[in-house]
């Protein structure tokens, strides 16, 4: 399953030093949007696995060819995880994400693809 999210706005960036207000809001944007995405997603039936971990892909597609840190990258996307994990009705710590760095496109844009579950 594929869930397609918006490019994460600068305020996610872990090394944002602007105003705390506006980092807050943008992470609840952003975790609403990963839970309305992920929901549209899943469909009405769709049931999490009771337990093991569930393996994401999380494919980043920056907006623009400027170097970043896949550090950042990934530190960005913390409230879009946030938010998947709620719309499934999971920790996430039963996450395995692997991490994939593609090419830019416009607007940038990350696509993460839900695998489902595999023992640990």
């Amino acid at each position: 399953m594929l869930v397609e999210l918006s490019w994460p706005p600068k305020e996610l960036n872990p090394n944002y030093t602007g105003k705390l207000r506006s980092k807050l809001r943008a992470q609840k944007a952003h975790r609403e949007e990963a839970f309305w995405s992920t929901k549209a997603a899943l469909g009405c039936s769709y049931r999490a696995p009771e337990e093991g971990t569930i393996s994401l892909i999380v494919a980043f597609y920056p907006p623009d060819r400027r170097k970043r840190d896949d550090d950042n990258m990934t530190g960005s996307f913390k409230r879009a995880r946030d938010g998947i994990a709620k719309a499934m009705g999971v920790d996430d710590n039963r996450f395995r994400p692997r991490y994939v760095f593609g090419e830019p496109v416009h607007g940038g844009k990350i696509v993460v693809t839900i695998e489902g579950s595999a023992e640990a």
